[in-house]
């Protein structure tokens, strides 16, 4: 199998997991991954951020991160 078949192949494959990462504001950002592997591997890296002072590339503005969690889509 060649790279490209096997890079095609993969983006075939569908999402069934998302990562939904939530805010102290009220809101919410989501991920979606095509295993429960990569799901959790995307979710640490959010949980890291829970309690700590980040600015929202969006509207400049401070927020924390309140709770992230894993779904079956």
């Amino acid at each position: 199998m060649n790279v490209d078949a096997f890079l095609q192949a993969q983006l075939a494959r569908p999402l069934t997991h998302r990562v939904t990462t939530l805010y102290t504001s009220g809101t919410a950002k989501t991920h979606d991954t095509r295993s429960l592997a990569q799901a959790e591997n995307f979710a640490i890296g959010e949980r890291r951020k829970i309690g700590r002072e980040l600015i929202d590339r969006t509207t400049g503005s401070t927020v924390q991160v309140l709770r992230v969690l894993i779904s079956l889509i």
